[in-house]
């Protein structure tokens, strides 16, 4: 247990990053506009996030109406219309600072990691 807010380590999952599928709907859309279920696809693919439509639908309509992405309905012969997201400049600059971001926090991360390994290589316990 955590003696300063007490909360359990085991509940802490510190493989994630939250709100991290925003900046990699934002790459994604950043290389070409694509409609929900292609990104579902993408991010899986090429960001290791998996995420249900439902989702990702309320997280591309927090993002239009932040102003990073926009989306028009396209016209699909083969079936249903299908609405398509593009990135805005807003979106490119919320990009650009949360890559920023990350970097800062991979180096914290690396170095981190580089001090538990140098203390613990020969303690295989810890």
């Amino acid at each position: 247990m955590c003696r300063t807010c007490g909360c359990s380590f085991r509940s802490r999952d510190f493989g994630n990053i939250e709100r991290f599928i925003e900046p990699c709907i934002l790459l994604l859309l950043s290389k070409s506009p694509s409609h929900g279920y292609g990104l579902i696809e993408d991010l899986e693919k090429h960001c290791d996030e998996r995420v249900d439509i439902g989702y990702l639908y309320r997280t591309l309509r927090r993002m239009e109406k932040d102003g990073w992405v926009e989306s028009d309905w396209e016209e699909n012969e083969a079936g249903p219309d299908r609405r398509t997201y593009t990135i805005t400049q807003e979106g490119k600059d919320f990009l650009r600072t949360a890559a920023t971001s990350l970097i800062r926090t991979d180096k914290l991360i690396q170095r981190f990691l580089e001090g538990y390994q140098k203390n613990y290589q020969n303690n295989k316990n810890v």
